[in-house]
């Protein structure tokens, strides 16, 4: 194997291992937190990339300065914030939410990062370059290359997989949810205008009712009439709203029976 396939197979080897440590870190920060397992993570599988990513970064960054405590400190909390600050935020901007949130934290800016994990990143990173690579390093150098490269060769064919099939999940439900949305906004609309003009025609109504009250019974009855008409015209717009709750059922919307329980308790009220 050759330098420059030895330093990818390396850096492959590296990726991997601590993309599966991260996980690992967060299922038990999860376990510590709320008492229960929770796969943690972007993906599936158990691997967190933003890990891998980070101690790749970092690594190559500073291990030529791990000797200077500060240095490597300080650059490994610029390192990991500003990966955690553009990730967070290209995530948002791609599917439109938001994977993890800071804003409970003191010290965050717009929930993508905050000082107290700032400096445990720095912490953990010391510890990583410091007292873990070491050993992962001679882990990965011992592994023979015939069992080592076709580990690697499973886990990114199922990693690439997991990603694809992750964002076109992602990219389903939202625009299933856009969908619904839309669907939502355009029920609200139908039934707010249904709504008021329910209240309208009711309003008007009471009103002739008891500015009627002296008059004839041949009034009453064009009165009853009117509501009649008042009543069929309710069910004709209906029909959409009818149609649309069978078809999406978890749709909060104005229901037929309630325009007819109106209008019959309109009716019974007019023949008071």
């Amino acid at each position: 194997m050759n330098e420059t396939a030895l330093m990818l197979y390396k850096t492959a080897s590296f990726f991997v291992i601590y993309a599966f440590f991260g996980w690992c870190l967060e299922v038990v920060y999860q376990a510590v937190e709320h008492g229960k397992f929770i796969n943690r993570g972007f993906l599936n599988g158990p691997y967190c990339p933003i890990y891998g990513f980070g101690v790749i970064i970092v690594y190559n960054a500073l291990e030529p300065l791990k000797e200077n405590i500060l240095i490597l400190y300080f650059g490994a909390v610029f390192l990991t914030t500003a990966l955690e600050l553009i990730t967070g935020f290209l995530l948002e901007k791609i599917f439109a939410q938001k994977w993890w949130d800071y804003s409970h934290e003191h010290f965050n800016f717009k929930g993508y990062i905050c000082l107290k994990f700032s400096l445990l990143w720095g912490v953990a990173c010391l510890i990583t370059v410091r007292i873990i690579q070491p050993m992962v390093n001679k882990f990965v150098d011992k592994l023979p290359h015939f069992i080592g490269v076709p580990v690697l060769i499973v886990f990114f064919i199922g990693f690439t997989s997991d990603l694809i099939i992750t964002v076109l999940a992602i990219i389903h439900i939202k625009k299933k949810l856009k969908l619904l949305d839309g669907i939502s906004d355009e029920m609200r609309k139908i039934s707010d205008k249904t709504g008021e003009r329910i209240f309208d025609s009711v309003e008007y109504v009471m009103e002739m009712k008891n500015s009627l009250d002296e008059k004839t019974s041949e009034q009453r009855k064009k009165l009853n009439e009117l509501a009649q008409k008042y009543a069929k015209l309710r069910e004709e717009k209906s029909f959409t709203i009818s149609r649309l709750s069978k078809a999406f059922p978890k749709l909060t919307i104005y229901q037929p029976k309630r325009f007819k329980e109106q209008l019959n308790e309109l009716r019974n009220n007019l023949r008071k």
